[in-house]
């Protein structure tokens, strides 16, 4: 009788099966303690790594967490330093802006004091000036006549005691001729 192609292949697999079954069977006589044994070694092994890495992360969230509130307790402190050091410079501002409102109001106090006193003083001066020119305007008008008066009296003086011209034109005639030794003095 003739095999089908089918069937071969289905008692092949099935065969296929039966010796790997066998192996596996053969496999677990021979090394199945120490399977079992390293099994639970490695489960142990996976039972402590996992304990020791769910310590770590306790740990680690545990000092994030102090990490975390030291930081926020040293930014709210130096948030507090700000806010005083603002409050403080703002006080200082304030205070610095009184004693400078108060210096201007003290310099403007004296200068206008200064302005006050300049104008008194700008009036003075320009009251003694006119008082001054008024007086030298009198002792240069008395001084003007004085002089006019003498210089009359001198004309008059010098108009009477001068010579006349012919006498004076005499005076030289006579002194020329002595000069050339003429001494034929003219009669006249």
């Amino acid at each position: 009788m003739a095999r089908k192609p089918g069937s071969k292949s289905r008692s092949g697999d099935d065969s296929a099966q039966d010796v790997e079954g066998n192996v596996d069977k053969i496999r677990q006589i021979l090394f199945g303690g120490q399977m079992r044994d390293y099994e639970q070694r490695f489960d142990a092994m996976e039972e402590r790594l996992t304990q020791a890495v769910e310590r770590t992360s306790r740990e680690l969230e545990r000092r994030l967490e102090r990490l975390d509130t030291q930081v926020r307790r040293d930014v709210e402190k130096l948030s507090e330093q700000i806010k005083a050091e603002k409050k403080d410079r703002s006080a200082e501002s304030k205070k610095a802006s009184g004693e400078l409102q108060g210096l201007t109001e003290q310099v403007e106090t004296w200068f206008a004091e200064v302005d006050e006193q300049l104008a008194g003083e700008s009036k003075e001066l320009h009251q003694a000036l006119v008082d001054q020119s008024e007086e030298l305007s009198t002792l240069i008008g008395e001084t003007h006549e004085e002089l006019s008066a003498e210089m009359q009296k001198e004309a008059s003086d010098l108009a009477s005691s001068k010579l006349a011209r012919e006498d004076l034109a005499a005076l030289f005639k006579e002194f020329a001729l002595r000069l050339n030794k003429d001494f034929k003095l003219p009669k006249g």
